[in-house]
């Protein structure tokens, strides 16, 4: 049974705060980029004030590859949100640059999914202000 690309309404959408704000600019663009700490050079998701490891306050946001590895997935079939009807496919994945992070994978089915195939971010617009950061199998 295919997975379905669905767009998730404005009530859903998570907040724009100051320590995120870089990661959605760069995303409204179609451009994924991390939170880089100048300090002790470490990136992780999801953004946050500071740096996790050296708890240092100079942040920037950097774009990365966009380039990801399959870790694990789920097929939703439950409806849990209007704005989710299923199927839907929510998967783990891992960063080229570290960070793992949760997400949608559209465009294929769980049964064309393996653990560790490549994928590749993509964006879907949401709102004039917000894209969302989704995944997708590279060189399908």
């Amino acid at each position: 049974m295919p997975a379905t690309e669905t767009k998730p309404g404005p009530a859903i959408l998570p907040a724009i705060t100051q320590a995120n704000q870089g990661f959605w600019e760069h995303a409204r663009r179609g451009v994924l980029a991390l939170p880089h700490c100048r300090a002790c050079g470490h990136v992780w998701y999801p953004p946050s004030p500071g740096c996790p490891r050296c708890l240092g306050s100079d942040v920037e946001f950097r774009a990365v590859s966009g380039r990801a590895r399959l870790w694990s997935w789920i097929v939703m079939h439950r409806q849990y949100l209007k704005e989710f009807p299923p199927p839907y496919i929510v998967a783990f994945v891992e960063l080229k640059e570290g960070p793992m992070l949760v997400s949608t994978i559209v465009d294929s089915t769980a049964e064309e999914l393996k653990c560790d195939a490549p994928l590749e971010a993509v964006f879907e617009p949401a709102t004039p202000e917000m894209s969302i950061l989704k995944f997708r199998v590279a060189n399908k």
